[in-house]
């Protein structure tokens, strides 16, 4: 059977648990204001993960070089990266000659 602990000797414990707890508390407290300053703002689009539809090169413009960069994905120059996919022009998750005539097309129209 294992052995009571007194009130002494279980108050022991519980107090290098607290100070323990405080220290975390207070050094991640202490990391964080001296890296608050370092953060660099995001704008709303970059924070979500999402770009413009047909951005694809992620320059906040939607232009020719965003539809020559469908085509290299299109014909297998090239891979799609997961960022270009978020820019999908008609939100099917792939990049093909359609998205890139859809972006000449609204170009067209500008």
């Amino acid at each position: 059977m294992p052995k009571k602990l007194t009130h002494k000797q279980w108050r022991l414990p519980q107090i290098q648990y607290i100070a323990l707890g405080l220290l975390a508390i207070f050094s991640s407290f202490t990391m964080g204001v001296k890296t608050a300053g370092d953060v660099q703002t995001v704008a709303p689009m970059e924070a979500s993960g999402t770009r413009v539809s047909g951005d694809i090169n992620g320059d906040s413009r939607v232009d020719v070089r965003d539809a020559i960069a469908i085509l290299e994905i299109a014909r297998g120059y090239r891979t799609a990266k997961v960022e270009e996919l978020f820019a999908d022009p008609n939100g099917d998750g792939k990049l093909t000659i359609d998205d890139a005539i859809r972006i000449l097309s609204d170009l067209s129209i500008r």
